[in-house]
């Protein structure tokens, strides 16, 4: 998504009916309905409401609560994390994967996630165009 200048990540979360579901859009290709609602956020008067069943297919789709083995009650009190986690559980596990070169110029004890970290202290100018550019962030709740 950075080569095309970003994108959105929607979530919806209905424990009423029983789902949650994520949405990832290309900058450019956002549906209608949201880009309105997005737009008409900070307008008291003409709110677009944002409509999931105009934006086509999720990308993710979970059911949670009765019958669905996951209870509903583990989704309570969330918390949004914005994160750059170059060497988390994610991005360390696919260093050497995805970086073989530098796994083995900064090996550390064959651990991927210990190599990255080293590169990372090693390299603090490869990471001066890393960050988070944010147009906004949205909550809506159904009245």
């Amino acid at each position: 998504l950075n080569k095309i200048g970003g994108g959105a990540y929607v979530l919806e979360w209905d424990p009423t009916n029983g789902y949650i579901k994520s949405w990832v859009f290309k900058n450019g290709n956002l549906p209608k309905n949201l880009i309105a609602s997005m737009n008409s956020a900070d307008n008291q008067n003409n709110d677009v409401v944002p409509d999931p069943t105009t934006w086509g297919l999720p990308y993710a789709y979970f059911r949670i609560g009765e019958g669905s083995g996951c209870s509903a009650d583990h989704f309570l009190n969330h918390h949004i994390v914005i994160n750059l986690a170059f060497c988390g559980t994610v991005a360390g596990n696919r260093f050497a994967r995805d970086c073989p070169a530098l796994y083995q110029q900064y090996n550390v004890k064959n651990d991927s996630v210990l190599t990255c970290n080293a590169y990372i202290d090693s390299n603090p100018e490869a990471l001066s165009e890393a960050y988070w550019k944010i147009r906004g962030v949205y909550f809506y709740q159904r009245g």
